[in-house]
């Protein structure tokens, strides 16, 4: 009887005593807090991350090398730097989305990192310039990261870098547009300032200023000491050439030195070093030639800094390693051309003598 109450009272107990023990009495699935295995994976995760952080996927590393810069640059620019960075990670997205639509059946599996090529375009976009300009570098950014992961993936260069030269050029300097962020007001940046209104020698921004990046220049790369931080986790996760970093400051200080210039205030330039250390020094991105790598290094710091003599700004420093990398890119492409022609020439000559010795086994077989 009191079993049959209780059964009564709750329906569920008596379908648990027909069903098998181990079902009736299963214990739920710990909170994903808890889970054990989920626990694992982050603590596997945070030991490569720490430890063997080589073993890390590259977009992975390049993103937390990133995120110093950017976080700075949210920081100092506010609303116009987060506006350009939401216009990097939307487009970025969006040429993920459509390379997996596209080449998901591609075998290998087509690798291309188009939210990384959109920061680093939107990255060296001052902050006054308009939304449009970060919208049209984000856009060919991404196109170009594209087309090279697709079909020549043996080019080693950062779309991104190569979009902001492009649409640099195509509208006569329409990244160039940079504000004071202590009023809001429009201003030059440090390098333009000094040539324009200073002597040679002088040093007319206080270098601790330059070191925390409080000045007029691209939205994500003023901060030196923001990119010192990334730097050294690219160094850590063994993504940085140190021999093109060194040979790269050796270049910049020869003009430095014959024009008698301030060394702390020239080698003080977060732009500069951003596309150094981040750009020009990743190993990724290097010809494999050991041999070529300090003339490289050394010949980009020279132009560099070299070509703020003639009135470039912190913009000698972009264009310098877009130019080397655009070189690097056209020799890929001749090299590559040449190779295909070469197989082409090979493939008919072989389909020329598969003919001949066709018609020549023809013409014995007619005379037997």
């Amino acid at each position: 009887m009191r079993e049959r109450a209780a059964q009564e009272l709750n329906p569920e107990m008596g379908r648990m005593g027909a069903q098998d023990p181990s079902r009736a009495f299963r214990a739920e699935p710990p909170p994903f807090a808890y889970n054990p295995s989920v626990l694992a994976r982050a603590a596997a995760a945070l030991d490569r991350a720490a430890f063997r952080p080589a073993s890390l996927p590259n977009d992975l590393i390049t993103g937390i090398a990133l995120a110093p810069p950017v976080i700075a640059g949210l920081i100092i620019f506010k609303v116009p730097a987060l506006e350009m960075l939401a216009v990097a990670l939307a487009v970025g997205t969006a040429g993920q989305i459509a390379a997996y639509l596209l080449w998901r059946k591609h075998i290998p599996r087509t690798q291309a990192s188009t939210l990384i090529a959109a920061i680093f375009g939107v990255a060296l976009i001052g902050a006054r310039a308009t939304l449009a300009t970060s919208i049209e570098i984000a856009i060919l950014a991404t196109i170009l990261e594209l087309i090279r992961a697709r079909y020549i993936p043996a080019i080693r260069a950062q779309s991104g870098l190569l979009a902001y030269a492009a649409i640099a050029l195509i509208t006569r300097g329409a990244p160039f547009a940079y504000f004071n962020p202590a009023n809001g007001k429009a201003f030059g940046d440090p390098i333009n300032v000094w040539y324009h209104f200073f002597s040679p020698a002088s040093a007319p921004i206080d270098p601790i200023r330059l070191y925390v990046g409080n000045v007029p220049g691209p939205a994500f790369a003023t901060s030196l000491l923001a990119i010192a931080i990334g730097a050294a986790w690219f160094a850590y996760a063994r993504r940085v050439s140190l021999v093109v970093l060194i040979t790269f400051l050796l270049g910049a200080l020869v003009p430095i030195y014959a024009f008698r210039w301030d060394y702390l205030f020239q080698l003080d330039s977060g732009p500069m070093w951003f596309v150094a250390a981040l750009l020009l020094a990743d190993r990724r991105l290097l010809p494999g030639s050991w041999a070529i790598r300090p003339v490289l290094g050394f010949g980009a710091g020279l132009l560099a800094v070299g070509l703020r003599r003639s009135g470039y700004g912190i913009e000698a420093s972009f264009f310098t390693v877009a130019g080397v990398q655009a070189v690097m890119a056209v020799f890929v492409l001749l090299f590559w051309g040449g190779s295909l022609t070469s197989e082409r020439r090979k493939r008919n000559r072989r389909l020329r003598e598969r003919e001949a010795n066709l018609r020549v086994v023809k013409s014995v077989a007619r005379a037997g």
